[in-house]
């Protein structure tokens, strides 16, 4: 009768903690899950995505800036995706080290739309005139870069960048075509 009872208790004593560890396991689980909903709120998410484009300005990485550039981008200078990524890629490239902070940054979110507004302060090592040119005029710039942020479908994560503006920059970019810089320090076109 002694064995009976012993097993009943180690029974209950192993019953008792597999609930313990269930009722953590749950607890995680639940844990993990409001984690991942507050993670994902568009707020969140537009702030990572601004400053993974900032660091990938910054770094001058085509690979970063595509993937955060949507597939449909334009803007007021006719630019598309492609256009867009060299043009970043191709100025960033007169530094040795860029970089670009974000001041009064202000965010608006609309739905699947979000506006970052924010002024952009240039520096770094510039490697010669044109890197030097480029710091002087966009810090010279009156008005704040403006990007527009959609989400493209029910992803979390699926916010790309449609549109980058400053009202302060002329409509010609003083003449400058994306790959202009690039293909000036190849030789094959002259300023």
């Amino acid at each position: 009768m002694k064995n009976s009872q012993r097993n009943s208790q180690k029974h209950v004593s192993c019953s008792g903690s597999a609930k313990w560890i269930l009722l953590a396991s749950v607890a995680a689980v639940l844990a993990l899950i409001i984690f991942v909903i507050l993670q994902s709120r568009p707020s969140k998410m537009i702030a990572k995505k601004q400053y993974d484009l900032i660091v990938g300005i910054e770094k001058r990485s085509p690979g970063r800036i595509e993937r955060l550039v949507a597939e449909n981008y334009s803007d007021r200078w006719g630019f598309d995706r492609e256009d867009a990524v060299d043009a970043i890629v191709d100025v960033g490239s007169q530094f040795l080290a860029l970089v670009v902070t974000e001041d009064e940054k202000e965010t608006v979110i609309d739905g699947k739309e979000a506006t970052v507004t924010a002024r952009l302060t240039f520096g770094g090592n510039p490697v010669g005139p044109a890197g030097h040119e480029v710091v002087k005029r966009l810090n010279q710039l009156d008005e704040p870069f403006v990007f527009t942020w959609k989400k493209g479908s029910l992803l979390p994560a699926s916010w790309r960048v449609v549109r980058i503006d400053n009202a302060s920059l002329p409509d010609d970019l003083w003449g400058y075509e994306p790959g202009d810089i690039r293909r000036a320090m190849q030789g094959d076109i002259e300023f």
